[in-house]
């Protein structure tokens, strides 16, 4: 991933139009904890990569969004 993840995770949040992180969590169907682990600081001790699989689920989501208009 280019874009930090925490940008990343602020951009598909607002793109899919979740008001709140706990939606976006349960529209990608991962654990509020895990989605907060994946926006911390890369310097924080509860800081973890995102998994591939986890960012195609998003990947897939922001391409249905862009087919609705």
């Amino acid at each position: 991933m280019t874009t930090r993840q925490k940008d990343y995770l602020q951009a598909t949040k607002t793109a899919l139009g979740a008001n709140t992180w706990d939606e976006l969590a349960e529209m990608a169907g991962v654990a509020p904890r895990a989605l907060k682990t994946y926006r911390m600081p890369e310097g924080s001790g509860d800081y973890r990569t995102m998994p591939r699989p986890m960012q195609k689920v998003f990947e897939m989501l922001l391409a249905e969004k862009k087919k609705e208009g």
